[in-house]
């Protein structure tokens, strides 16, 4: 964390570079120093020396994005509160958003940075699930898999139904979708509960013919509302209906097949 100036010096607390560091966003894990030293020099545990690995008390995110202005951050921070009107607390990881003053070489930036709840789980991954029984799929991933049953799948799938209920009616209400398809974005916890941890790549739709891109390249928008039609159509089960104007508009084999274009030109971008 070196040349963060607004990080103070702290001997309770170490920050680790997460794995899963996205395209928008420099992230951290926010670690307990004690925590860190079982980990690296190990405890004694039944006669044993173990290793457990030290678990996020929080995530510290960076927008990678330089603002101009405080009014240009805060409606960037109007995205997170969007998201927190519609799907509440329990389906997005909170966070704690605030902004920063970056001096770097001379001069000065600000930058959004949030503390954000750490989701344990299994990532829902909506292009490898299994076919026959995705959720019992999902959970036999999880360190804990052996001990899954009937009501915790059954709490799963509720979750999954109030979540995408939330998305369309979000969609119908405001015209915007939070990305769906970034990998990693949606977590699946033991305990049966879903959550979104992409909280500040919000898309407009539009129902026209010019199919959009994100910031990066990337066709988030259409690759978002595929991913909804697949939590309906494999997670729930649900058959689409031929008059549905969100999926018949969206999923049409004309604009999938350019928006396959765009998503492998996207891929190539990043080699």
């Amino acid at each position: 964390m070196e040349g963060l100036n607004f990080i103070k010096n702290s001997t309770r607390f170490q920050f680790r570079k997460h794995y899963r560091e996205g395209l928008r966003s420099h992230i951290f894990e926010v670690l307990e120093t004690g925590d860190v030293l079982k980990e690296t020099r190990g405890e004694i545990i039944n006669d044993i020396r173990c290793y457990p690995r030290a678990r996020p008390m929080r995530m510290l995110r960076i927008l990678r994005t330089r603002f101009d202005s405080l009014n240009t951050v805060l409606k960037e921070i109007e995205k997170y509160n969007l998201l927190l009107k519609f799907l509440g607390p329990g389906l997005i990881a909170r966070s704690d958003e605030f902004v920063v003053d970056y001096k770097e070489a001379g001069t000065s930036s600000i930058v959004l940075c949030g503390l954000q709840e750490y989701v344990e789980g299994e990532i829902i991954d909506p292009w490898n699930l299994s076919d026959k029984n995705p959720l019992s799929g999902l959970f036999m991933q999880m360190p804990s898999g052996a001990s899954f049953g009937h009501d915790l799948i059954k709490r799963a799938g509720k979750n999954i139904s109030v979540f995408v209920k939330l998305i369309r009616q979000m969609i119908a209400d405001t015209g915007y979708i939070p990305d769906l398809a970034g990998f990693g974005n949606l977590i699946m916890t033991s305990n049966g509960e879903v959550k979104l941890v992409d909280i500040n790549n919000i898309i407009t739709i539009r129902f026209d013919a010019t199919i959009r891109i994100d910031d990066k390249g990337y066709p988030s928008c259409d690759k978002s509302v595929e991913v909804l039609s697949i939590l309906e159509q494999k997670i729930l089960q649900r058959k689409i209906s031929d008059n549905d104007p969100l999926y018949d508009f969206f999923l049409s084999p004309e604009r999938k097949k350019k928006v396959k274009a765009l998503e492998k030109a996207f891929y190539l971008s990043l080699r």
